[in-house]
């Protein structure tokens, strides 16, 4: 599991405090309840494990969604993160995107160079067909943009047609999209067997007197 660490320590001298990721190991453990996962192995992820890939971030965080295995045994999180952007001759940080970091070994990690586009967050991620990688973002004009991955390093592209640009929010709302459930399964059984993907989405109804504007999760 990938979580985000934050320490103040320094937010006095600095003014802010300092951002990382943090993975954490569970070991599954059979008890008279039922099975367990105990959380207890947790390590720092160091900025040298991703070689010089850091320099221009200001903010690299797990986008929250979970990671996957790969079938070559490529291990995934989807991230989100900012790098700095120049106005007027101000820096400051850009629009947080959307990207994966990736390990074939637990050890060495790397950034994919491809990633979202810009106001684009929360990634989820999966597996799909012929070792395709789906992705799918909130994004600040409440919709989602789903991508297709075809290679970690480069080849993305947003999926129009199918998952993509669809609402996440009541239409005209001023509400940022949340992250959806995004996963995927194989159904049915024998020759009837076929992989599906689900996903969760807010569905909104029409306001009357009687009911409010709230969101119905649908599959």
């Amino acid at each position: 599991m990938l979580a985000g660490k934050y320490s103040g320590e320094d937010s006095e001298k600095s003014g802010a405090g300092v951002c990382g990721l943090l993975l954490v190991k569970g070991n599954v453990s059979n008890e008279d309840s039922g099975k367990t996962i105990h959380w207890n192995d947790a390590n720092d992820v160091p900025r040298a494990n991703f070689g010089g890939q850091l320099g221009s971030w200001t903010v690299l965080i797990g986008g929250g969604g979970s990671g996957i295995e790969t079938k070559d045994r490529t291990l995934l999180f989807p991230v989100q993160g900012t790098k700095n952007t120049t106005t007027e001759g101000a820096e400051r940080d850009g629009k947080a995107v959307s990207l994966i970091m990736y390990s074939t070994d637990n050890t060495n990690w790397k950034l994919s160079k491809g990633m979202s586009d810009g106001g684009c967050s929360d990634p989820s991620i999966v597996e799909w067909k012929d070792g395709k990688l789906m992705m799918m973002t909130a994004c600040d004009d409440g919709r989602r943009r789903v991508y297709e991955i075809g290679d970690k390093e480069k080849s993305w592209t947003e999926a129009l047609g199918t998952l993509s640009r669809v609402w996440a929010n009541k239409k005209g709302g001023r509400w940022k999209g949340v992250r959806s459930g995004f996963t995927t399964a194989t159904l049915g059984s024998d020759d009837n067997r076929r992989n599906v993907m689900l996903v969760t989405l807010p569905v909104y109804f029409k306001e009357n007197k009687t009911t409010n504007a709230t969101g119905v999760l649908h599959l």
